[in-house]
């Protein structure tokens, strides 16, 4: 109540002295309410914000210190463990080789050792080899005999065996048969033999491998008889013809195993030698096995023994590194720990005087816009007086630009256009910070010269004497682009109530907005600025409750500044040029020194519990720190 209680007296006054009308309405109170309490809604988050970006990128420095010291330790620990493993694998290396060496020539005598018995081995099958094709001369002969004999059966025989004296050549064949079995020649014999009941099976499973040298002897008698043979015999019996074949296959096949016989001692021998080198070879082959067990699990021991040192190598490199990431975080930040102090002290300090500072400046964009200078900051003395009368707290050097102002903002607005003065950077947050839309009492055209530049190609410009300016509105207000009233008188067209009302209505996610009989689409977008070239309009005051009212009318020193730059950019086009140039690029390098700094405490906010094992965001705070650096050099 009491700021606008001032803000009457103060109209009152300008009227008396500059005969400026001025309307004090319920609407700028009400907009000082609602502008409070939003705004020091916005300053407390951006304030905390900012502080607490601070405080984490601080707690985060002391952190990476804490972790050096605690690291370095450790460090030293896994240093020490790393040379111990490094000396028992260079021990177990050597001893690895010493085994793996006798392995070697135990390996390469059993590697001789086996080709020479392999070789011997060779030798034993050439001699049986050789011995059974001598006795397979042979055994066709006896084969075909015992399939004969085979196919004998009781009838057989008891046809031989019921001769009562048998014929010469059937006699002289059982002669023969006797003979092998050892028994006398002679009919009752053989007819004796004849009759035991497992004859056949006997000549069957005769041992013709182990006939003496005197029955092969006396044999020779009957073999050499011209009537010994079974074609002769058949004539007189097939059964006797039958056993004549097996008499002389036998006799056949002894004659030749007698002749195999040395051969099958060597045979014997040499089998009888290769077997006991054999049976070494196999005790020299589990020896070696042994031996390349040892040494497979020396080297498996080995390769475990690499392992954990290598692991423990890795682990010491990254502890190596994250020591020498924290060293040049701490080195590299080290610089901002007493300017982020300084700012956290004077950030916790602007906390804390939010309200009374917040209750000034909302007062500021809601009455101050149509004064001059002078008004301006008496009224601004007489709120601050008032909220220290109330105990409201605030900051000793309140200034309003400073609070709601970015510096880089407002090097820009300059470079757009906007007069340097204070005058004009109030005016200048005062557009770009009111809740209602402005309209600008611009005699001499800077507010609509620097308007045209904020806001660039998209900006649409109409005046209420063009024929369209209503529908290019209208194509403002839905597609959300800026627009431009330039040239107002002290009437306006009642078709804008709606607009600088702000008469939105809003149905779910839908905004819309009645223009005429139309109603649109409404675009959070859209901005609106009224311009007049009138010196001292007299505006009605539901006009001044629609509106936010501004005097942009120039300074002396904005008067200066444009005669100036008028005068150079006439003598001396480049030199305006230049400087335009170089304000641009100041305020960019401005601009991004900021929001490196940002970038920089974001990434320390978003930071990992082990800040050091986050190689990219290191890297990524180094190169900030360097490209921050770099353009602080610049500005210089």
């Amino acid at each position: 109540a009491g700021t606008h209680k001032s803000v009457t007296t103060a109209s009152q006054r300008m009227l008396l002295e500059l005969k400026r009308h001025n309307y004090v309405t319920p609407t700028n109170y009400l907009e000082l309410v609602r502008g409070y309490r939003e705004l020091l809604d916005e300053k407390r988050a951006e304030v905390g914000e900012s502080r607490d970006k601070l405080v984490n990128g601080l707690a985060k420095l002391d952190e990476a210190r804490e972790q050096v010291d605690s690291l370095s330790v450790v460090l030293k620990d896994k240093t020490k463990q790393v040379a111990d493993s490094t000396k028992a694998c260079e021990d177990m290396l050597a001893d690895i080789m010493s085994e793996r060496a006798v392995a070697d020539a135990q390996k390469k005598e059993v590697e001789e050792t086996s080709a020479r018995i392999e070789v011997e081995r060779k030798d034993c099958q050439t001699i049986a080899d050789d011995a059974n094709r001598d006795l397979q001369r042979a055994m066709p002969m006896l084969e075909r005999a015992m399939e004969e004999v085979n196919k004998l059966d009781k009838s057989a025989v008891a046809e031989v065996k019921n001769y009562t004296s048998p014929p010469d050549k059937v006699e002289l064949t059982l002669d023969g048969v006797m003979i092998l079995f050892k028994l006398k020649p002679g009919w009752d014999v053989a007819k004796r033999k004849l009759s035991e009941a497992d004859f056949l099976r006997q000549v069957l499973d005769f041992d013709k491998s182990n006939i003496s040298e005197s029955t092969l002897r006396k044999l020779q008698k009957y073999i050499n008889d011209p009537n010994f043979t079974p074609e002769k015999v058949a004539s007189q019996s097939k059964a006797a013809a039958v056993l004549c074949s097996w008499v002389v296959a036998i006799d056949t096949y002894a004659k030749v195993s007698k002749e195999v016989e040395p051969k099958r001692e060597r045979l014997r021998i040499a089998t009888q030698t290769l077997d006991a080198k054999e049976e070494a070879l196999a005790d020299a082959q589990d020896k070696l096995a042994a031996v390349v067990a040892r040494v497979e699990d020396l080297a498996q021991r080995h390769q475990k023994a690499v392992d954990e040192k290598n692991a423990l190598k890795d682990e010491a490199d990254a502890l190596s590194s994250k020591l020498e990431r924290a060293s040049k975080l701490i080195d590299g930040l080290g610089s901002e720990k007493v300017r982020w102090q300084a700012s956290i002290s004077s950030l916790t300090a602007q906390m804390g005087a939010l309200p009374g500072d917040v209750l000034v400046a909302s007062g500021f964009l809601s009455y101050a816009g149509p004064f001059d200078t002078t008004y301006r900051a008496q009224l601004v003395q007489g709120w601050l007086a008032m909220t220290k009368e109330n105990g409201i707290p605030q900051s000793a050097d309140f200034d309003f630009t400073d609070f709601l102002a970015r510096p880089t903002d407002v090097r820009a607005w300059n470079i757009q256009g906007l007069p340097a003065d204070s005058f004009s950077t109030e005016n200048g947050v005062i557009v770009t910070r009111g809740r209602r839309w402005p309209l600008m009492v611009d005699p001499q055209g800077q507010a609509n010269k620097w308007i045209r530049k904020l806001e660039a190609a998209e900006l649409k410009i109409t005046d209420l004497k063009a024929k369209d300016y209503l529908k290019v509105l209208e194509s403002c207000i839905v597609y959300g682009l800026p627009y431009l009233l330039q040239d107002v008188e002290q009437e306006l067209d009642p078709s804008l109530e709606p607009v600088l009302a702000k008469a939105i209505v809003v149905r779910g996610s839908r905004k819309t907005i009645r223009l005429g009989d139309k109603e649109l689409d409404y675009s959070d977008s859209f901005r609106f600025y009224l311009t007049t070239k009138l010196s001292n309009p007299h505006y009605k005051p539901e006009i001044q409750a629609q509106c936010t009212m501004i005097n942009f009318i120039a300074t002396e020193v904005g008067l200066q500044d444009q005669l100036l730059a008028q005068a150079v950019n006439k003598e001396k086009p480049e030199l305006e040029e230049r400087k335009q140039e170089l304000a641009a690029l100041f305020n960019k390098y401005k601009v991004q020194l900021l929001d490196l700094e940002d970038d920089l405490l974001n990434r320390l906010a978003n930071a990992p519990d082990d800040i050091l094992s986050d190689i990219a965001l290191i890297e990524g705070l180094e190169a900030t720190k360097a490209a921050a650096t770099e353009i602080e050099a610049a500005v210089e």
